[in-house]
């Protein structure tokens, strides 16, 4: 049995158009939630997103927990905080 060469080609195409930008999926002024997709963004880049949006309460974000959903999909839980 011979395997195509276009299948992996498919796969690599499925994964990278499953990846999008820094999202925030939930904002409050207490709390939010950066979806972020860990091949092109880090976890380092979603708390930077998330600083920038608790810094619109006046407050710093604190990383409560992390989620992985999936290959390409994982959500970072945090608190905003007064500083």
């Amino acid at each position: 049995m011979r395997l195509s060469l276009g299948s992996p080609w498919l796969v690599v195409l499925a994964g990278l158009s499953a990846c999008s930008g820094l999202r925030i999926v939930d904002d409050t002024p207490n709390s939010l939630t950066v979806r972020y997709d860990g091949v092109f963004q880090t976890l380092g880049d979603a708390t930077a997103a998330a600083q920038t949006a608790c810094a619109a309460h006046g407050k710093t974000a604190q990383l409560r927990d992390t989620d992985v959903k999936g290959t390409v999909e994982r959500f970072a839980h945090f608190a905003c905080v007064s500083s």
